[in-house]
């Protein structure tokens, strides 16, 4: 007898999609992505401890608690909590307290991700009687860009530039980490980064600035550049080996010592070397060959007081140069060879360099200034001075009057005086001198000690090319000392350009350096480039001037300043110190709060430590205070600046509320399953044995009815 056998349908489309719903949604709900959350959870927790300690609070906060994978992980925790409870659903009495728990947990996580969106903390620094309304966010950096009026040099308009650079560093050679994508092509090999460069204005703004290189930890520096403007400038490097000493070091210690820029009224550089060196170096420019020539050959033999060498013309024309050794000549003339021109030594004077800031630029305190009176034939005198080696200085002075016509000189005059070598008055054995000729060229001369008198004797002089080391002095058995020099760079037209250099700092403090931005600025069709170093104060930024064709403008890197909505003014600040110590144990505040909206003014308040101030949302917490430096002179004015941590989070009550239903939670769900509420469970599992002894019931049954059918 043949059987029928019902042949099983294939399923639909939508069963398999309920089919595949509840798998996932089973899974969300599971134990078992609870444990894989949590621990990865704890695993991120855990590192973000150590990541915070070695790069600080913005570098752990933009790269894990503010990134999308910790975003991520705390969604699948809260929808693993969401489905664990939703799974469950229609609750019995006695799942009461997981219910309030799962929902203080989800309840957590809302407000957590509300106050991220939300929060906002800051810093206001105050001087006894500063009125304050702004917060200073100094997580959001920015750059300000002012206008500047070019006759009165007042800012006439703002412009805040947003700028996030992050938290490392980047530049050329260095990949800038810019979001999910931007991290997977800076530290996975393989993928590339091109550009650094970040456009940070708008296509209305009437400039244009991109940023170039970000330092995390910086420090100023001088770079020395070509420029069509600038004045000629060299490197010079001393040596020097004493007995002893197993090798030669540096008399200039670093490379910005090193540098001779020369002045652009004088074109000369002198400085005296930084260690144990003896000798003074100068360098200096001329533009003319026969300048070139009275620092190769000096006059020989001359006094404390020198020689003046005349260059003029005589009566038939001719160049002429005539030596005139000035000791003992003050008030007396002499008639320049063949000519009619008659001069007379007025006086000789000891011009103070060190006073007024000169000394590294014309030479060691003093510098013999000669004035003379120079008449030709019978017409009025005309006086002229000259400073001694500086013969690039005008002669003629110009006459105070505004639009006075200065007399032309009637010989130009190079005032040459040997340097004073003695190391009993001054401590020098010698002096080095190089010198830029007009024909771009280098030359040196060396001064050593006479054998009597306190005057340099000229030891060597010559061409010096650029990075040929020569040896001044020693290298003799009555020298033991060697010194030696070189020119490794030479600028015949250099300028001095601020910029700023990476710090390496630790771990544990890389986030207390002081960062710098280079930009690059775009007025028209002029572009410039400057360094900017973040200000690190309260008050507002000192700016870098940069100056265009259409106008100058003044740039600062700096923090956002969020207005508060109302005024704070200190009125009194006290701090208090351990008897007989720097330490102090307390330090309080006593301020005004002024708000037109609520209708205060001038309202008392005491904000000092674990007693902070509360107005409009905003949480004042007395964090420190610092003295009060001058800006122009560097010192302390005696004066102390009291400093609030100020913060505002309207995702708290939130969190707190979420904190309380966890608690409620667990308080119902440990009693009610002790049988406080409840009878402990004990009718739902008699309900329960019911249920499954009549379930076995009506499966015996099952097999008896089919052999009756049969």
């Amino acid at each position: 007898m043949a059987t029928a056998v019902k042949k099983n349908s294939p399923p639909s489309i939508t069963d398999r999609i309920g089919h595949d719903f509840d798998v996932i949604y089973r899974f969300l709900a599971s134990l078992k992505l609870a444990v894989l959350t949590l621990s990865a959870l704890a695993g991120t927790l855990a590192y973000a401890t150590f990541f915070e300690k070695w790069y600080g609070t913005a570098a752990v906060n933009e790269y894990i608690y503010r990134g999308p994978g910790f975003a991520i992980l705390l969604a699948f925790l809260g929808i693993n909590i969401l489905c664990a409870a939703l799974i469950r659903f229609p609750w019995k009495k006695r799942q009461t307290g997981f219910v309030i728990t799962h929902a203080g947990l989800i309840t957590i996580l809302i407000g957590s991700y509300y106050s991220v969106r939300t929060s906002d903390e800051g810093q206001v620094g105050m001087l006894e009687g500063d009125v304050r309304s702004e917060l200073v966010r100094m997580d959001h950096p920015v750059l300000r860009v002012w206008q500047v009026d070019p006759h009165t040099q007042q800012f006439t308009r703002e412009y805040v530039v947003p700028f996030l650079p992050g938290s490392f560093s980047w530049g050329p050679g260095h990949p800038r980490p810019s979001g999910l994508v931007g991290r997977l092509k800076a530290f996975v090999p393989g993928l590339s980064w091109n550009s650094t460069d970040e456009v940070l204005t708008r296509a209305d703004d009437p400039f244009r600035i991109v940023a170039k290189e970000f330092l995390a930890a910086s420090m100023p520096a001088t770079e020395h550049v070509e420029s069509a403007n600038g004045t000629p400038m060299a490197r010079i490097r001393v040596l020097f080996k004493a007995p002893g000493m197993p090798e030669a070091r540096d008399a200039f210690p670093n490379d910005e010592s090193q540098w001779f820029l020369t002045d652009s009224r004088f074109f000369k550089a002198v400085r005296e070397p930084m260690r144990a060196a003896p000798a003074l170096v100068s360098f200096s420019a001329v533009d003319h060959p026969d300048l070139v020539k009275d620092f190769l050959e000096p006059p020989a033999g001359n006094g404390p007081r020198g020689v003046a060498r005349f260059r003029y013309e005589d009566l038939a024309g001719k160049p002429r140069v005539h030596d005139w050794p000035l000791d003992g000549q003050v008030g007396k003339t002499t008639t320049l060879p063949e000519s009619d021109l008659s001069v007379t030594l007025a006086e000789i004077l000891d011009f103070p360099t060190q006073e007024r800031g000169l000394d590294r630029v014309m030479g060691p305190d003093p510098v013999p200034l000669a004035v003379f009176k120079i008449r030709k034939g019978k017409a009025e005198e005309v006086t002229h001075m000259a400073m001694a080696n500086l013969p690039r200085m005008p002669n003629v002075i110009p006459p105070s009057e505004k639009d006075a016509k200065p007399p032309a000189p009637l010989a130009l005059i190079h005032y040459i005086v040997r340097p004073s070598i003695d190391p009993k008055t001054n401590g020098r054995f010698g002096e080095i001198d190089v010198l830029a000729g007009p024909d771009q060229r280098l030359y040196y001369r060396i001064f050593g000690r006479a054998k009597e008198g306190g005057l340099g004797e000229l030891r060597a002089a010559g061409p010096l090319k650029k990075g040929e080391p020569i040896v001044a002095f020693g290298g003799t058995p009555n020298m033991p000392m060697t010194i030696s020099f070189a020119v490794p760079e030479y600028l015949p037209s250099g300028a001095e350009r601020e910029v700023c250099v990476p710090v390496e700092l630790p771990a544990g403090k890389m986030d207390q350096g002081i960062a710098a931005c280079r930009v690059e600025m775009t007025v028209g069709e002029e572009t410039k480039e400057v360094w900017l170093r973040r200000s690190t104060g309260l008050d507002q930024p000192r700016p870098e001037f940069v100056t265009f064709k259409g106008g100058p403008y003044a740039l600062a890197f700096d923090a956002d300043r969020k207005p508060l909505g109302f005024e704070l003014k200190l009125k009194d600040f006290e701090v208090g110190f351990e008897p007989g110590t720097p330490q102090p144990t307390k330090f309080e505040s006593k301020v005004l709060l002024t708000d037109k909206v609520a209708g205060l003014h001038d309202e008392e308040h005491l904000i000092e430590m674990n007693h902070p101030m509360d107005h409009n949302g905003y949480t004042f917490y007395q964090m420190r205070y610092q003295p009060d430096v001058d800006p122009q002179t560097g010192r302390s004015t005696g004066r102390f600046q009291s400093v609030f941590q100020v913060a505002t989070n309207p995702g708290r009550p939130i969190i707190y509320l979420g904190c309380l239903l966890v608690v409620v939670g667990t308080f119902v769900q440990f009693y009610m399953r002790a049988g406080v509420f409840t009878d402990g469970g004990k009718k739902e599992r008699e309900r329960a044995s019911a249920r499954s002894a009549t379930e076995v019931v009506e499966t015996s049954r099952k097999p008896d009815e089919k052999a009756e059918q049969l």
